[in-house]
């Protein structure tokens, strides 16, 4: 029997038979619940009709469509007037030709993103035909289906879909390979390459391609290999010098990918960044600085640069498996140093140069205030002026070992607390002595007021202050 009205039957006699087909193939098919096929395995579901309407009596997954059933294909289904769908969503890498094969018995429909391929559709009863069609299928995910319905005697089907390998045919290149990830052996010093599967179908090898990092020139690793893991023989004996590696496929046409992206593999773990702050309260210094996950990552060990019998050296404060530190600093108004180096398990530890280095990224140069006061106190002299008292301050310390800036001279009234500053200023650096003179107003009320003086230095900090000395002003 040939359903020549299925489509009006189906439809009303609104839509032909081509929209009717695009239709259904748009659409997955209608899944009993919770059934989930792998990838690229076919979702397959069983109708009691031949028009694939209402509910069907059965979905599961199948591998390949390929079957010959001579009775009822599962239990709910009839022998005769019963149709079956195959359908699956697929990546085809970077596409290219292909060819689409078809066997079956009665109808068959194959198609492509709901354009039909392939239209077998006639009752042969149990004898099967073929046909196939080349075809170009676009690059990314498609959408691949094959109905068909048996009318009467045996049920056989089968599709196939492979690319078109011939190097007339193929000027497609295949995608890149993803997934590239290095380890690194610190015993044997070598490094093993893995990637992941390609999504081509015509992949027939991969070559693997090795570079010192900031090289331009690419070293041959592996010309042709079938596996996706290969261990670089070279031994890295410095281990210390990082590579960067990158995979490129090619197909059974000869086309050869563009190479991947590149996957670095350092020997030896770096510390891409270094930051630090200074809490004035503790006087400590915080290091922090990004983790390390390498598997052949052993330890940190954090280093200072201090002055050691007059000169400067790296001295190490310690060793951590984190990634923060904490130590104790004088305050000096000036930059203080520090250098964080990581060890693997092979021993091997970043290279420790003597001098400084601003621009590398496991140093860090950090500003410590200066929390230290000028040692010692000046002098304080008081005299007569108009409307005051003049008091002069005055250091004798010699200029080249001078540790302040300026003077800063204070008043109270005498049995009172609070200090009030009637000078603050720095001083000429040419003269010897250092000193400082201001005229204070004081009133001529017979009070008695107290003075003192103090240096300071450029972050604020005060010396000791000179001996108090009381004037008063008689009543005029």
């Amino acid at each position: 029997m040939y359903p020549k009205s299925l489509a009006a039957a189906l439809t009303g006699g609104a839509l032909s038979a081509a929209v009717l087909g695009g239709l259904l193939a748009s659409a997955p098919p209608a899944s009993a619940a919770g059934v989930t096929c792998g990838t690229n395995v076919f979702m397959r579901t069983f109708y009691k009709n031949t028009s694939f309407s209402g509910t069907p009596v059965k979905t599961d997954c199948d591998g390949a469509v390929g079957e010959s059933w001579a009775g009822s294909p599962v239990a709910g289904v009839p022998s005769n007037g019963f149709g079956t769908r195959w359908w699956v969503s697929r990546d085809f890498g970077s596409g290219g030709p292909f060819t689409f094969t078809v066997s079956a018995t009665d109808g068959v429909r194959v198609y492509l993103d709901g354009v039909r391929k392939i239209d077998l559709w006639a009752d042969t009863g149990d004898t099967a035909r073929s046909r196939s069609v080349n075809l170009t299928v676009p690059a990314g995910r498609h959408t691949l289906r094959v109905d068909h319905v048996n009318w009467s005697g045996a049920a056989k089907v089968a599709f196939a879909y492979a690319p078109r390998t011939t190097a007339a045919l193929d000027k497609v290149k295949p995608l890149a390979p993803t997934g590239v990830r290095t380890t690194y052996n610190t015993t044997t010093r070598r490094t093993t390459v893995s990637w992941d599967a390609n999504k081509e179908m015509d992949v027939a090898s991969f070559s693997l391609h090795r570079r010192a990092v900031g090289s331009g020139t690419w070293t041959t690793v592996a010309a042709a290999t079938t596996t996706r893991t290969f261990t670089d023989p070279l031994v890295n004996r410095d281990d210390r010098t990082p590579y960067s590696y990158e995979v490129r496929a090619k197909d059974r046409a000869g086309n050869v990918s563009a190479g991947s992206a590149d996957a670095v593999v350092r020997p030896l773990p770096v510390v891409p960044s270094l930051t630090g702050t200074y809490d004035k309260a503790t006087r400590k210094v915080t290091l922090k600085w990004p983790l390390n996950t390498e598997p052949h990552f052993d330890h940190y060990t954090v280093l200072s640069n201090d002055l050691v019998e007059g000169s400067y050296a790296w001295v190490p404060l310690g060793t951590t498996k984190g990634n923060t530190w904490t130590a104790p600093v004088v305050p000096d108004g000036e930059f203080h140093h520090y250098r964080v180096l990581v060890t693997n398990d092979g021993g091997t530890t970043t290279y420790n140069p003597t001098t400084l280095d601003a621009t590398a990224p496991h140093e860090l140069w950090i500003e410590i205030p200066d929390g230290i006061a000028p040692a010692y106190a000046p002098d304080l002299a008081l005299g007569s002026c108009a409307g005051g008292v003049r008091a002069t301050a005055t250091d004798w310390t010699p200029a080249p070992i001078r540790d302040f800036t300026g003077f800063r001279i204070e008043r109270r009234a005498a049995g009172t607390a609070a200090w009030s500053v009637v000078l603050d200023q720095g001083y000429d650096p040419r003269r010897d002595p250092a000193t400082a003179t201001v005229c204070a107003a004081q009133p001529a009320d017979g009070r008695a007021y107290e003075y003192r003086a103090r240096t300071s230095d450029g972050a604020g900090n005060l010396s000791p202050s000179s001996e108090v000395v009381t004037v008063t002003l008689p009543i005029g």
